[in-house]
């Protein structure tokens, strides 16, 4: 068994096994451009590793992850709205997220089964990390949905919740923003089973062992074939359209009004201020 410890993540490698835990537990294991790179890193190091079978990706503390940081310092891409009065500029933000959108876009690609052992909340952009993961393994604490759908943007994949979830569940989540817990996230699609939060250990291991047993070479070619039919389907080129109107929502009244106050009150008055606004969507 080896180990490594970076700064946002650790590692460890346990025979046919390659675990990485998102270790941010004091900002919930938030996404940042420095996680993200770190979680890459990783990644790419585990593919040219054959002896690597399977992925197992998972998170410190209760929560998995509440979705991308919103802090000035870990902002995910280059323009802090609350620095930008009149808006950010519309085309870069669009270069920006398209090159988030081919972060995702290539972990979709990577050639190795990822199973995803998520506990507590997972939202917005921690639901297009799991979207992108291969099996999905929940603890009956698990929440899952994008809060921030009312004012603060579109996730580029749309947690391909239009292929896992449907249209019309789809449209109720992204319009409440309300969240679904572990069991109607079985029920739906969204993830692959629900355990009690103290069995989720052993059942992630037992699944990521049970796959681990085919050659790894067989496992490649097992995901690239089902990956083909929604590529085939036009997967991609609706993202890139979402990645689009992402942009274009930035540009909107209330996303400007949320960094205006941000810049002049701070972020937590900005967020007790919108709480009390979408009171009702149950976030």
């Amino acid at each position: 068994m080896t180990k490594n410890e970076k700064q946002t993540i650790l590692t460890e490698i346990d025979d046919k096994l390659f675990h990485i835990t998102l270790n941010r537990p004091d900002k919930l294991n938030a996404l940042s451009p420095q996680l993200l790179a770190e979680l890459k890193e990783a990644l790419d190091e585990a593919a040219e590793d054959t002896d690597i079978a399977v992925i197992v990706l998972k998170s410190a503390g209760p929560v998995f992850s509440p979705g991308y940081d919103i802090s000035e310092e870990n902002w995910i891409i280059s323009q802090f709205p609350a620095d930008y009065p009149e808006g950010v500029n519309l085309h870069q933000d669009r270069l920006d997220i398209h090159e988030l959108l081919d972060y995702w876009l290539a972990l979709w690609k990577y050639p190795k089964p990822i199973v995803a052992r998520v506990q507590g909340p997972c939202l917005s952009g921690a639901g297009e990390l799991i979207a992108m993961s291969d099996i999905v393994i929940a603890g009956k604490s698990a929440r899952f949905g994008h809060p921030a759908a009312r004012d603060l943007g579109i996730p580029p994949t749309v947690f391909l919740w239009p292929l896992l979830i449907g249209m019309r569940k789809t449209k109720e989540l992204l319009y409440t923003a309300k969240l679904i817990d572990a069991d109607e996230a079985v029920t739906l699609g969204l993830v692959n089973e629900a355990v009690a939060d103290n069995e989720l250990d052993d059942r992630v291991l037992e699944v990521a062992c049970d796959i681990a047993l085919s050659p790894v070479d067989h496992l490649t070619l097992l995901k690239e074939s089902a990956n083909g039919w929604y590529e085939n389907m036009g997967f991609e080129a609706s993202a890139r359209r979402a990645a689009d109107l992402d942009a274009v929502f930035h540009q909107s009244p209330t996303f400007k009004e949320f960094f205006k106050t941000v810049k002049e009150k701070g972020m937590k008055v900005a967020l007790e201020i919108r709480q009390k606004r979408f009171s009702t969507s149950g976030k």
